[in-house]
């Protein structure tokens, strides 16, 4: 009788669960994955956003087309640079901010408002911004001027160019990075700092013996949702270069989009699309298993 009740229980609380997640999961089926499949089909087909219906099956040929491309080639270690820059300077100046905002500083609160701020702007609007300060006779020369040095061609350099978009980016998304370091801060009891304090262990070695040790879950999930955002990067490519100067900042987002409305060609920017999705899944699997932690606090 019991085992009974306990079964009746059990269903009513999937048919709880179910009621409460059916709108999720019909809109996350509708929106994410029927587009997935769609663009996973056209990526086996070659035809025209003029003639859609005229599509032909050509099976892996986009595939191997884009790997053997010499311009797709470029844009693939365009953002693998793009990624790696952005994560040397997001991650560990991130986490130093949240150290900083997780003391007891004067207007704490509008300070943590302040760095979060450039995260919720438009993307479009950054980069429109960098784009003024780093340009020829922007803020950027200027004060550089002001001391001696310069100008510099920060946009049409192929040296600077790739540099300069990864500063923008890492500009906007530090405040993230920061925010979910302060979360994983703030989890750790206070104890474990009371106790380090007694036995007299200094703060340098506190922040790299305890602190650091104890973030490292925290410190995963930055660096898979930091690593996900330069992937996907695309505004800084379309609003500041295009994809220049010679193809120095052509991230492979903006690949996608130039070979799908620019060339027509949106069968091979599915395929690009398919091997983008790829990369990030194995990116980020790679980084989940290098930073693999067993600490438990």
């Amino acid at each position: 009788m019991h085992l009974k009740l306990e079964r009746q229980h059990r269903r009513k609380e999937i048919r709880t669960a179910v009621i409460f997640l059916a709108p999720f999961l019909v809109l996350l089926l509708i929106f994410q994955y029927l587009p997935l499949a769609v663009m996973a089909r056209d990526s086996l087909h070659s035809f025209t956003l003029y003639n859609p219906g005229m599509a032909e099956f050509v099976g892996l040929d986009n595939f191997v087309r884009a790997f053997t491309n010499p311009t797709a080639l470029g844009s693939m270690l365009v953002t693998l640079l793009f990624m790696l820059g952005f994560l040397v300077v997001t991650v560990p100046l991130g986490f130093l901010l949240a150290v900083y905002l997780n003391t007891h500083v004067p207007a704490r609160g509008i300070i943590r408002t302040l760095v979060f701020l450039p995260v919720v702007t438009s993307t479009v609007v950054v980069a429109t911004m960098w784009g003024f300060i780093l340009n020829q006779s922007g803020l950027a020369n200027s004060a550089l001027g002001s001391i001696g040095l310069g100008p510099f061609n920060f946009l049409t350099d192929t040296g600077l160019a790739l540099p300069a978009v990864i500063l923008m980016s890492a500009w906007q998304q530090i405040g993230l990075a920061a925010v979910m370091f302060l979360g994983g801060l703030q989890s750790i009891p206070d104890e474990v700092h009371e106790a380090a304090s007694v036995d007299g262990i200094g703060p340098i070695r506190r922040l790299f013996s305890i602190t650091l040790p104890l973030v490292s879950r925290t410190t995963v999930l930055v660096t898979v949702v930091m690593t996900v955002f330069a992937i996907q990067a695309f505004a800084p490519a379309y609003v500041i270069t295009s994809g220049g100067p010679e193809g120095s900042t052509n991230l492979f987002v903006f690949e996608i989009y130039r070979s799908a409305f620019f060339l027509q060609q949106p069968g091979y920017a599915s395929a690009l699309s398919v091997i983008l999705l790829g990369f990030a899944l194995l990116i980020s699997a790679i980084e989940m298993r290098l930073l693999r932690t067993t600490w438990s606090y």
